[in-house]
């Protein structure tokens, strides 16, 4: 049973739907599109379910009993509201003070509340051992990171078959967009079972931006940022992966910020381990970053040079515990975190570099493979 600290109450209580609640997915591995109950005393956990989702539930729902809602239906009579039923439920094995998740639906609370039950707010994470991948949610993330390269693959691969003209990219006879990368993109996902929303394809000024997905015609001679990160559909779990480009001539200021860029990744990496608190990780970023000359700040109306952090846990969802970051957040054997510092200039472009690693007693396990080149 997935471990919560109950503070004194009687039980966790989660109502939502785990395909959009990726705690109640960890907590009982039952996907599921429309909302159900879970309940998680000190001892035993409960997965109350329509008649609908039952053998479903009882197949699928690890460490929980599975209960039928219409045991209580029935007993409530004629239109059993469903806040009448999970009273009924909590009543009957005598759970009144309850943990809810600070998303928990505010209508269902003033109703419990309303019905004599107590109602405090959990402390965040919901469950801390999530942050801890097993082997087979390790795998999992792998197989996703795998795929995100088969479609860093076929951007690639356009990008090199692009012809320049002039200061932009012509492919089969017109011009090369950012659209027409994230389909090539997203094709490749689909073929290895992944899929992904918001991928990143951002030229020129656009990728100064960088959460900017990136739309119309990408230029030569400017640096491209490529950011992929699918999930993979069978399991849930996400991968992450960013890489930087220029198709055609690196001029020196941009060859200077990949390298710099570069040198930052690489002294995060090496610093990934047990115990490493992930502030220090970044602070070493900011560190190489400003002994290059590369300032970070509000210039001419845009944030300019390093302001994101370093690194974030990906697994059920694609940013999750712990960070590398201003925050402290110590990793632990078995984190699974990105490495992504950047630099973004207007007048030059945006770098960013990301792999995504599994912490190490001694250092890390890096799941990513792909290349990484400038120039194409």
């Amino acid at each position: 049973m997935a471990h919560v600290s109950l503070n004194g109450a009687d039980a966790l209580l989660i109502v939502g739907d785990s395909e959009r609640n990726s705690d109640l997915y960890w907590a009982t591995r039952f996907s599921a599109p429309d909302a159900f109950i879970y309940v998680a005393g000190a001892d035993v956990a409960w997965v109350l379910v329509k008649d609908l989702e039952l053998d479903r539930a009882r197949e699928q729902v690890r460490d929980a009993e599975v209960v039928s809602s219409s045991l209580y239906e029935r007993r409530l009579g004629d239109n059993p509201s469903p806040v009448g039923v999970l009273g009924e439920f909590l009543r009957e094995r005598e759970l009144r003070r309850l943990l809810v998740p600070e998303d928990f639906p505010v209508g269902t609370a003033d109703r419990l509340r309303d019905a004599g039950f107590e109602l405090d707010l959990a402390a965040l994470p919901l469950f801390p051992a999530r942050a801890y991948k097993s082997t087979e949610e390790i795998d999992a993330i792998a197989t996703a990171q795998c795929a995100a390269e088969a479609g860093m693959a076929a951007a690639v691969s356009a990008l090199r078959e692009a012809r320049i003209d002039g200061e932009g990219l012509v492919l089969d006879g017109v011009a090369l967009t950012s659209q027409e990368i994230r389909r090539r993109i997203h094709h490749a996902l689909l073929e290895q079972d992944c899929v992904a929303h918001h991928t990143i394809v951002a030229g020129g000024e656009q990728a100064i931006d960088p959460h900017q997905a990136g739309h119309g015609p990408l230029p030569a001679h400017s640096p491209i940022i490529i950011d992929i990160f699918p999930q993979h559909t069978p399991s849930g779990y996400y991968g992450d992966i960013t890489r930087t480009f220029v198709r055609g001539t690196v001029s020196p200021a941009v060859q200077r910020l990949y390298d710099t860029v570069a040198d930052a990744q690489n002294r995060a990496l090496l610093q990934i381990r047990d115990g490493v608190d992930g502030r220090t990780i970044h602070d070493g970023v900011c560190e190489v970053f400003a002994s290059a000359g590369f300032e970070t700040g509000e210039r001419d109306g845009r944030m300019q040079g390093f302001f994101h952090g370093t690194g974030h846990g990906v697994g059920l969802d694609i940013h999750e515990a712990p960070a590398l970051s201003r925050r402290t957040s110590v990793l632990g054997v078995d984190h699974v975190v990105t490495v992504e510092p950047g630099l973004y200039y207007v007048g030059v472009g945006g770098v960013r570099i990301e792999d995504l690693v599994v912490v190490e007693a001694a250092g890390y396990r890096n799941l990513t493979t792909f290349p990484k080149v400038l120039a194409l």
